[in-house]
């Protein structure tokens, strides 16, 4: 072998080592729940003498008169069983309640439509629907709300009062400026 095909460095030899075993993993440490022998038990007061029994006998009593909890037993919850399309629609409905602008709205409005569901009769979804650019949704989302407001009180009332101005200035039918503007007055009384 020649000077220059001869390996000059040793970390270059690594391959030709064996590698060192790996650790198993570290056992779980043991719990270990102890009570001290001469001290009373649950049902006895505070003022009164600790009774003269042999400290066996009194865990024993001890043991029946205590509900048996078993503190290492998993308890299972289980989740209410969702069927895909109700997946589907809270999947549609969380796309239109963050959907910014009037582009968005009315594709994610569209699609939770086209999915075959119904708006629900909530002030927040209403009022983003008031964004769409149908005016047909917008007229529907104008008298939901006018009977949700019967109801309850307005939720965002700044951002609510501008799309109604927004609407009573720049509708094209006459029946949703009239509906926008009725609304905003019950707004302000």
């Amino acid at each position: 072998m020649s000077r220059r095909s001869k390996r000059t460095d040793p970390k270059s030899d690594q391959a030709d080592r064996p590698r060192p075993a790996r650790r198993g993993a570290a056992p779980l440490p043991e719990v270990v729940l102890a009570r001290r022998p001469a001290s009373a038990s649950p049902s006895a007061q505070p003022g009164e003498p600790l009774p003269s029994e042999p400290a066996p006998a009194r865990a024993a009593e001890a043991a029946e008169a205590m509900p048996v909890a078993n503190k290492r037993a998993a308890r299972i919850v289980g989740a209410p069983l969702v069927d895909d399309s109700e997946l589907e629609r809270r999947h549609l409905l969380a796309r239109l309640l963050d959907s910014e602008g009037p582009a968005q709205v009315t594709r994610a409005a569209n699609a939770y439509r086209k999915g075959g569901f119904q708006f629900p009769g909530e002030q927040a979804v209403q009022l983003k629907l008031l964004e769409h650019t149908d005016e047909a949704e917008v007229c529907t989302a104008l008298g939901v709300l006018t009977v949700l407001l019967d109801e309850q009180a307005p939720i965002q009332l700044p951002v609510f009062e501008q799309r109604l101005k927004r609407l009573e200035d720049g509708a094209e039918d006459a029946e949703t400026r009239s509906r926008a503007a009725e609304l905003r007055r019950v707004l302000r009384t």
